[in-house]
């Protein structure tokens, strides 16, 4: 927590900045994660179309 903060803002609203720092946190990976997999299965339909496709 910045020095700022803890010199100024009472413990409801710290804990309210590290709750909302937190889930910016989760949601971002979330997202991340969420991409990655729909990046990597698009990739294997394209493989698996291609496989039937061919042969």
């Amino acid at each position: 927590m910045l020095p700022w903060a803890r010199a100024n803002l009472n413990p409801t609203a710290q804990a309210l900045i590290i709750s909302t720092v937190a889930g910016m946190a989760y949601f971002i990976v979330a997202e991340k994660t969420v991409l990655a997999t729909a990046r990597r299965n698009s990739f294997n339909q394209v493989a698996y179309h291609e496989a039937c496709v061919h042969h």
